[in-house]
């Protein structure tokens, strides 16, 4: 272990905070492999336990294992933000150096706890295992902090207060991260709250572009502030998302602010909203064959099997999904799906007539109720100037002899024009299942 460097304690600088009470929390991750690639999956793990304590993320920085960098991103944090949770590089090795590089930005010296060590010990033991010399690392301490304990790992966490600002300690390994969080951390910042409690929902749209369903939304976003909701838009590929948060004093007050927000929203874009929360497109076109009783077969060209494997992602699927095929080739559209001889040579694949083809063929070959197809150009060759690199032809045949088609022109790469065009297909279905289509906001080709 090094000499400890006594290091003089920096003046607190608190930013203003106007007319918002509630404290402003950052999150520090630590660690050099973050920014070499790997997935951080610390964000994930802490921004809904936060969020549902009223302690919404303002922002999160990642570091290398170096004690300057630690010490300046945490130093920045503290002055911008009244709370600092801090992850990973509380192990024992050379390269540990969360503990360094705060008590650096807090001014305080680290002091060593035999006891702790004694502690870790004692666990290295339980499993039959002599403690290195290098896991005493783990047992020094900064000044004036209450070490939270490990259940899981050898890195015990710390919290201290200093100059009116909190700063937590976790370890970077979820198994170890979660318990302490959960544990320790928020049962903290909910007495901190002051009884405060955000609540919060998810509005998927399909067949709107994000600026659209900005644009329709801004009504909502001028008084949302003083009203407690925050509204968030994400577009996930072929999607978009409406993230609604409500903050209030109760549990009761937050939930009947988030319904009424999401009630609002839903009366501007309410004709492009197919579900919230955790469904998903291929789990409320499902729910929605399964309340029929109907079943679906697919035929898929340029997606090749992506919208089977979506489809049968959701646990239950072989209530209503019989099954699909992959025709990429002419012949195989021939033998497989029937696809007439003359459709493919006065039209070609990827037309219109050959998907309303396709999904007829499917629709007959597995006897189902409906049957969804596909056929395109995803590239990166194969287009002419007839018929670019992502158009594609979507059909969905339902009950009655009724067939819906879609032409798209997807912009993108080959993996681009493949996905979307497997989310335009299950927009499709769900749209055709829903009892006035044109209400939807689609357009339907050739009916």
């Amino acid at each position: 272990m090094r000499p400890q460097r006594r290091t003089r304690r920096r003046e607190e600088v608190v930013a203003p905070r106007g007319r918002n009470p509630s404290p402003r929390l950052e999150v520090l991750c630590v660690g050099t492999e973050l920014l070499a690639g790997r997935i951080n999956t610390h964000m994930a793990l802490l921004a809904p336990g936060l969020l549902g304590a009223a302690f919404p993320i303002a922002r999160e920085t990642t570091v290398a294992d170096s004690v300057a960098e630690i010490r300046d991103a945490a130093t920045a944090a503290l002055e911008r933000s009244d709370m600092l949770l801090v992850t990973g590089g509380l192990g024992p090795t050379f390269d540990d150096l969360t503990r360094e590089g705060i008590a650096e930005a807090l001014g305080v010296r680290m002091a060593y706890q035999p006891e702790l060590f004694r502690a870790i010990a004692r666990r290295f033991r339980r499993y039959g295992r002599r403690v290195p010399e290098e896991n005493k690392r783990q047992a020094y301490v900064l000044e004036g902090a209450a070490v939270l304990p490990n259940a899981v790992g050898s890195a015990p966490g710390q919290r201290i207060d200093s100059g009116g600002k909190t700063v937590f300690l976790l370890p970077g390994p979820a198994s170890e991260m979660r318990p302490m969080f959960e544990g320790h951390v928020l049962p903290f910042l909910r007495r901190r709250a002051g009884g405060r409690v955000a609540c919060k929902t998810i509005l998927h749209l399909a067949s709107i572009p994000e600026s659209s369903a900005d644009e329709l939304l801004a009504p909502l976003y001028r008084s949302a502030e003083r009203r407690g909701v925050e509204f968030t838009i994400l577009s996930p590929p072929g999607l978009v998302d409406l993230h609604v948060t409500a903050t209030a004093r109760s549990e009761r007050e937050a939930r009947r602010r988030l319904s009424e927000a999401a009630a609002a929203a839903r009366r501007l874009v309410g004709r492009w909203v197919f579900g919230a929360g955790d469904e998903t497109l291929e789990s409320v076109a499902g729910d929605r064959l399964a309340r029929r009783g109907w079943t679906l077969a697919t035929a898929e060209s340029c997606t090749g099997g992506e919208v089977s494997r979506r489809l049968t992602s959701v646990p239950g699927s072989s209530r209503y999904f019989l099954g699909g095929v992959v025709c990429y080739a002419d012949t195989a559209k021939l033998r497989e799906l029937g696809v007439p001889g003359d459709v493919l040579k006065r039209h070609g694949a990827v037309s219109q007539a050959c998907a309303r083809a396709m999904a007829r063929g499917a629709q007959e070959r597995w006897g189902a109720d409906c049957a969804l197809a596909i056929t395109g150009i995803a590239g990166p060759g194969g287009g002419t100037p007839a018929k670019p690199v992502g158009l594609v032809y979507l059909a969905c045949a339902a009950p009655g002899g009724r067939v819906k088609v879609q032409r798209w022109n997807i912009p993108g790469d080959r993996d681009a024009v493949r996905r979307r065009a497997s989310i335009a297909a299950l927009t499709l279905l769900l749209r055709s299942l829903v009892p006035d289509p044109s209400a939807c906001g689609e357009e339907l080709l050739g009916i």
